[in-house]
Formats: C-alpha cells, sequence, structure tokens
C-alpha cells in the first residue's frame, strides 16, 4: 500500500494591512492535542501563514482512521511584536484571549468570543458586592462543577477554583445577584497558557471534511489612523512655509481614493500634536499636514504623496508609518542653503 496524506482542513490569516499572505501568527499544538492528531494519523503543517491539517490515506483516498465528531484544538501566537500597531484592535490582544469554533457551521469559524485564558489552579474577582450570591462554574457540557451561595455576612470579594484533572476547554462562570447577573468564560489550557497564546482554535472534525476540506478564515482589519506630517524647515522665512503643500499624486497610480490634507500651521497646534520646541532648533519653522479623513494602515507604500513649494516637487515620496510605528506622526526635515 502506498502512503498518500490528504488535507482534511485549512486555516488561513487574512489581514487587510498586507497585499499578501500575513505570515505574522504562529499555530501552537498542545500536548494532548498532538497525541490526537497521532492518534488519528493527523500531521499539520505550516505554509506560507496558512495551517494544512492533513490525513493519512489508503490507496482510495479514504482516511486510515476517521476522526468524524473530534476536535482539534489549536493556539495562535504573535510572532510579529508590531502586530498591535497595524491591526484594528490589535491593542486589546496584549490583554484579552479569543476562540474561535465552528459550532454553527461546520465549515465556517463563529464570530470570535472572549476568554480568560487559565491554569487549573485560579481564582475570580466577583464583579458585585451585593448579597446573597449564587455562583456557579460548569463545564462546556453546562454540568455544574461546583456551585456556592456566599451570604450576606460573608465578606469575600474572590472565589477559587482547582480544576487539576479536569479537561481542557470551555468553563463559564456564572454570577447571579439579587438584581443583576454577569457570566464569564474561561479557558483551561495550561500549555497554551504557558505558549502565550493570544487565541484557541477549536475544530470540530465533520464527516464532509473527508470529501472537501474546509478553508478556515480568520481575517483581520488594518487599523485606520490619521496622516500627521510635520514639516520641520530650515531657514525657511513664513513666506516659504506657505508656499508649502502636501498632494496626493499617486492615487489613481494606485487605484485608490485620493488623501486630502489640512495645512496646520504651529500656532494652531493643540495639546495632541507633537509640540514646535521637540521638533527642531529654534530657528526652524514647523507645519502639520493632516489627512483630513482616517486612512487605513498598509504594508505597501503609497505612491507619489509629494511636498510641494509653489507647485515644485520637493519629497516626490513621503513616507508612510511603519509596523514598529505606534502611531502615524512622521516627521519630514527640509533646509534651504
Amino acid at each position: 500500500m502506498n502512503t498518500q496524506f490528504n488535507t482534511l482542513f485549512t486555516v488561513a490569516i487574512s489581514h487587510a494591512y498586507y497585499s499578501d499572505n500575513c505570515q505574522d501568527i504562529r499555530f501552537i499544538i498542545p500536548g494532548d492535542a498532538a497525541q490526537l492528531f497521532k492518534n488519528g494519523k493527523l500531521l499539520a503543517r505550516e505554509r506560507d501563514g496558512k495551517l494544512h491539517v492533513i490525513y493519512e490515506a489508503d490507496d482510495a483516498g479514504a482516511a486510515l482512521i476517521a476522526m468524524s465528531g473530534k476536535t482539534v484544538r489549536i493556539g495562535l501566537r504573535l510572532a510579529n511584536p508590531f502586530f498591535g500597531n497595524f491591526t484594528e484592535g490589535g491593542a486589546n490582544l496584549a490583554t484579552s484571549r479569543r476562540l474561535y469554533r465552528n459550532s454553527t457551521s461546520p465549515t465556517a469559524f463563529d464570530p470570535a468570543v472572549n476568554i480568560t485564558l487559565t491554569g487549573p489552579v485560579f481564582g475570580h474577582t466577583l464583579t458585585n458586592d451585593a448579597r446573597p450570591a449564587t455562583i456557579t462554574l460548569k463545564d462546556s457540557a453546562g454540568q455544574a462543577h461546583q456551585s456556592e451561595t456566599i451570604s450576606a455576612s460573608d465578606d469575600r470579594l474572590t472565589v477559587s477554583y482547582d480544576l487539576t484533572g479536569q479537561a481542557p476547554g470551555t468553563y463559564t462562570l456564572d454570577e447571579v445577584y439579587p438584581a443583576s447577573a454577569k457570566q464569564t468564560l474561561y479557558y483551561l489550557d495550561s500549555p497554551l497558557l504557558q505558549a502565550g497564546v493570544f487565541g484557541v482554535l477549536e475544530v470540530e472534525i465533520a464527516n464532509g471534511f473527508y470529501a472537501s476540506a474546509p478553508e478556515f478564515q480568520i481575517p483581520f482589519d488594518a487599523r485606520e489612523e490619521t496622516l500627521n506630517y510635520y514639516v520641520v524647515a530650515r531657514n525657511y522665512s513664513e513666506t516659504d512655509l506657505g508656499l508649502l503643500s502636501v498632494v496626493d499624486a499617486g492615487f489613481t497610480d494606485d487605484g485608490r481614493s485620493q488623501i486630502a490634507f489640512n495645512k496646520i500651521p504651529s500656532g494652531s497646534f493643540t495639546s495632541e500634536d507633537i509640540s514646535p520646541a521637540l521638533l527642531g532648533e529654534n530657528s526652524a519653522r514647523v507645519v502639520l499636514f493632516r489627512s483630513q479623513a482616517a486612512v487605513k494602515r498598509t504594508e505597501k507604500a503609497r505612491k507619489k504623496i509629494q511636498l510641494t513649494r509653489n507647485g515644485d516637487v520637493l519629497v516626490a515620496h513621503l513616507p508612510q508609518p511603519g509596523p514598529e510605528s505606534s502611531n502615524a506622526d512622521l516627521i519630514i526635515p527640509i533646509s534651504k542653503p
């Protein structure tokens, strides 16, 4: 018998910032999930930012071991420390975790839900001081793992749990107060917690995967922000400064909308702008050109956003904020002899 492998499913990361594949995220398979892969004769291969899960098949293409109904668990870890700078909502990745599941449609992920990733021993801070309070921790099947009622005479602010020996996955903690309720979704997975992942995938393998491998997508949008060009001009008079403009002459070449800029003299800077005193020596004059609308970050630089003086091009291609930049403030030094 010849050994062959067929695709069971793929997971791709799409990002509007990139013109091609996003390779900023790594796929992490924890130990017990790796054992599931071994038992099911599955392999995971990562290529060009996409995860390929493949299965060993016989000569007729049938899986040697069918894993229908089993759930594959995979972690998502950032490989690019600047990812949050150009990703919409990217700053939240440092403090929140996301869970992606295909529970509604077998071939597509549900909208991500926020989870609190935890190890087996953890504490939960109560969100309300009203009493009595009934606190219930339920497993992924909805079965109560632990429930207690905290009376008015009990001044505890936290509850503690020990899930040692319990299966990895979701645990729902319900807080019920006399006039309100609160629900928190925990996710038990020590290896993924230690790996520093920002997200968890739970892919339930449907029987149809073996006939037609689904392509799962995890989309990210590019961050939108206002472009700010601070032009620091040495040996420029006020008259010279008045002749400066920033114009977008490359929107047709790039096939995008034109970006318009407002000119803001240094005397009209606000506290949110960079102080002119921090931008150059006392003899330098400063003027700000600000885009009238927010624009999306893009890996590919926009062409021909130009600094001109009385129609003459001084800088043919003004820079764009790079991935290492946390904002779109760009300083452009110019000078006259």
